[in-house]
């Protein structure tokens, strides 16, 4: 079972139009191990249509152990809480853009622009969720 800190996140941003015309801000946020192995990944979106409404959702989910309460916990926790994580994560994204981005820092891949890596869940994930690993503390 994992502790909060044998997890680190990882944000990806792509933005695409969809079908509608409208626009798609796709996060991806990655829960690696110690290894930089993605135990669970999750795409987080922001559509934005024609008159400037945003709707926030969840669109793809994968975890890599079901019975993980930490991994579980986290899993739930993007579900709930879509639009504040969304949110904050695009204020990330926006200053990413506005000072970060040069050809030998920025990475461009699969999933997208890398925002950054291996940061602390608990940097970015409220305690109540983070309890579910037990309040277990790596030494």
């Amino acid at each position: 079972m994992f502790n909060r800190n044998d997890l680190t996140l990882s944000l990806f941003y792509a933005s695409s139009t969809n079908d509608d015309d409208e626009k798609v801000a796709t996060l991806t946020v990655q829960v690696n191990n110690t290894d930089m192995v993605a135990m669970q990944s999750n795409k987080l979106q922001c559509i934005t249509d024609k008159t400037g409404k945003k709707a926030y959702s969840v669109s793809e989910q994968m975890i890599t152990n079901g019975s993980d309460p930490l991994l579980v916990a986290l899993e739930d926790y993007w579900r709930r809480h879509t639009e504040t994580v969304v949110t904050g994560f695009l204020s990330d994204v926006g200053d990413f853009i506005a000072g970060n981005i040069s050809q030998s820092s920025t990475f461009l891949g699969f999933n997208g622009l890398k925002v950054f890596e291996s940061e602390p869940l608990t940097a970015r994930i409220p305690e109540d969720v983070l309890q579910a690993d037990g309040g277990a503390f790596a030494s």
